[in-house]
């Protein structure tokens, strides 16, 4: 009876969902629509859940607003504008735990880590995530989060950047992270992946080193869920599949091609930096 408590079944719903494939190029539900469908067909606690990978958007609009900086009106944010302008104004803390307190401690001026105000709060969301009830969002929480570690450490070694202050969470592969001097960290036998990253990353074409990380992420989502069918587990990871292929779905058009040299100018910057680092 518990287990029938805890984890909801969306039959239907989940039948009555298209196929998705990563090549796909046209979609017959976009992400936007998928989240309208959710919203009326799950239950209040496992649209909670869902929300949860949107959250970046809101992590991007507080970031904006605590640095006086006009509000991004295309960001597709969880909470209206509104609330989260009030909610800097005048707390009253019904935003997600993590945001509230980043909040706070920004405005104080005592953040929670040692890193950039970026880096902290990428650190307290990915803590929030980890702390989730679903064991599928812990583990893909925490999945993401070393793989975009070591992609951070891989560049910061590329171009003689020191990688610890660019390292977030706390966990035995970002310690490892932070210390190993080793090529692979010391993080090859028991992560298999890393491997997989340190060659995509070598990759000197942008778009192909992208699409790989992407397909590595798709795989750990359909290996995450290669048991599941009905359950909100197979919903996540039917969403978390459509924000892919509709991110690659757009390269054709003007915001894809927007995307892609946001891509290419953050590689160059970073280029440049180092650049400056040396000299």
């Amino acid at each position: 009876m518990n287990n029938m408590i805890l984890k909801n079944n969306y039959y239907c719903f989940i039948a009555g969902l298209p196929e998705v494939f990563l090549d796909d190029r046209k979609l017959a539900l976009s992400v936007n629509g998928f989240r309208e469908l959710a919203r009326e067909a799950l239950k209040k606690e496992d649209v909670k859940l869902m929300e949860l990978f949107f959250l970046p958007a809101d992590n991007k609009q507080v970031l904006r607003l605590l640095n006086k900086m006009a509000p991004d009106t295309n960001l597709e944010t969880v909470y209206p504008l509104q609330r989260l302008e009030d909610e800097i104004t005048e707390p009253t803390n019904s935003l997600p735990t993590y945001l509230n307190r980043f909040i706070a401690d920004f405005k104080g001026e005592h953040l929670k880590y040692d890193v950039s105000p970026e880096n902290v709060l990428s650190w307290m969301y990915y803590d929030h995530l980890m702390k989730s009830g679903s064991k599928f969002v812990r583990n893909y929480a925490e999945f993401v989060m070393n793989v975009k570690n070591l992609e951070t450490a891989l560049t910061c070694r590329k171009y003689g950047k020191e990688v610890a202050p660019e390292i977030i969470g706390n966990n035995a592969f970002s310690k490892a992270l932070r210390t190993s001097n080793s090529k692979d960290f010391g993080l090859g036998m028991e992560f298999p992946y890393v491997e997989k990253v340190i060659s995509l990353m070598g990759n000197t074409n942008l778009v192909e080193r992208e699409r790989g990380l992407d397909l590595l992420l798709w795989d750990y989502i359909e290996e995450a869920v290669v048991y599941e069918y009905f359950s909100m587990e197979k919903v996540l990871s039917f969403m978390l599949e459509l924000m892919i292929v509709e991110r690659w779905s757009k390269m054709s058009s003007e915001s894809g091609r927007k995307v892609f040299m946001e891509v290419v100018d953050k590689f160059r910057k970073s280029f440049e930096f180092a650049e400056e680092f040396k000299n």
